[in-house]
């Protein structure tokens, strides 16, 4: 986590090098960052953790059944400036982008690769990755769900992923697509997680797949959105709502950019942008611990962001109400804002710089929370 006056590597270097024991000097920085060894051993760390997390973390879609035998993944690439000596491509740089997943039961995030070239497709990319990269370590058996957004729709990639590996994909509708009803599925209008849904169908593309296409309003704006998907079996009001809840990884990438500051690459190679990547995902995996460790053992809670939150959920239901729409009980699963605050983030920063333990840095950030 660099201080915000720290715009490149070397800065970093200068401004905190005197306060650590050791401080590598510049080509000593660089050097490391290009080896391989060590971007597999911050890997091996990054697995290790998640492994751990999925033990201590809360399951926040435990309270849907219906997605007992699902892992969840929201999907998408995030791209940053290219370093200070990235070579020039058609007279300028090119930004630096990595594709990652952000586990929606847990709120865990991982790398899935590197975006090669300009700037790759997200179709592109998900077509590199193996079956097993997607999967993501589930028990076999275990059915996997990727919510990406339009820009991964190739209904014959969905078909084969499908039907060989368990993998299925929710997203949404493009502008202008071209499918052909095929029949109407059964849906229960009386149960409140499908309050909002207007069609639930099975739709035909020119390629002979079929896909369900699923049809809601949201409550509060009355916005027409359109999600399609290869999973049959869910609710439909489920289905919309694990497309909303995608919106979370949006929320991750702005804490990376804008709360931590990451918003250049450290150095040219693809070993040390790939080492980038897993540091922040290492970095935003180890913020997430330790807020729900301050939470459940030291009752820290930031109290003012859950109600203002809180009280935008309540305006919305109010708002639902007056249009005369009804309001899906998904909704109430939404307790608690989507990103670690900034607040947080500028304790655990403090803290560190000035190397306090735990127990004399706690009653800086009750203080934050109640005052500021």
């Amino acid at each position: 986590m660099r201080e915000f006056s720290c715009a490149t590597s070397r800065a970093f270097l200068q401004t905190h090098g005197a306060q650590l024991d050791y401080c590598p000097n510049n080509s000593h920085y660089f050097h490391t960052l290009k080896s391989q060894r060590r971007l597999q051993l911050l890997s091996e760390v990054n697995l290790s953790l998640v492994c751990s997390l999925k033990k201590f973390l809360p399951d926040e879609l435990a309270v849907f059944p219906e997605l007992a035998d699902f892992d969840i993944y929201a999907g998408d690439g995030h791209w940053h400036r290219a370093a200070s000596h990235d070579p020039i491509i058609d007279q300028k740089t090119f930004a630096t982008g990595h594709f990652y997943a952000l586990d929606l039961r847990l709120g865990i995030l991982s790398l899935l690769t590197m975006a090669k070239g300009k700037k790759e497709h997200d179709m592109h990319a998900l077509k590199r990755l193996t079956k097993e990269t997607l999967r993501q370590g589930a028990a076999v058996g275990r059915k996997v769900i990727y919510v990406w957004d339009k820009a991964s729709i190739d209904f014959r990639f969905y078909y084969e992923l499908k039907n060989t590996s368990g993998i299925h994909f929710i997203s949404l509708e493009k502008e202008n697509m071209a499918l052909d009803v095929l029949g109407l599925k059964a849906w229960d209008k009386n149960d409140p997680i499908n309050h909002g849904i207007l069609k639930d169908e099975l739709v035909g593309s020119s390629n002979g797949v079929m896909l369900r296409r699923v049809t809601c309003q949201a409550p509060d704006t009355g916005q027409i959105r359109v999600f399609l998907t290869t999973e049959m079996t869910l609710p439909p009001g489920l289905i919309a709502h694990l497309y909303h809840r995608r919106w979370r990884i949006e929320k991750v990438f702005d804490c990376l950019k804008n709360k931590l500051n990451e918003k250049k690459s450290w150095a040219t190679s693809e070993t040390a942008k790939s080492a980038q990547a897993e540091f922040l995902c290492l970095t935003h995996n180890l913020i997430h611990r330790m807020e729900h460790l301050l939470a459940t053992q030291e009752a820290v809670v930031n109290q003012p962001d859950i109600k203002r939150h809180q009280d935008r959920l309540a305006d919305q239901k109010t708002t639902t109400q007056k249009a005369g729409r009804l309001w899906a009980s998904t909704w109430a699963t939404l307790l608690k804002p989507v990103q670690y605050s900034v607040k947080l983030v500028r304790w655990l920063r403090s803290s560190i710089l000035s190397r306090l333990l735990c127990p004399a840095a706690m009653p800086r950030l009750r203080a934050h929370y109640a005052t500021l």
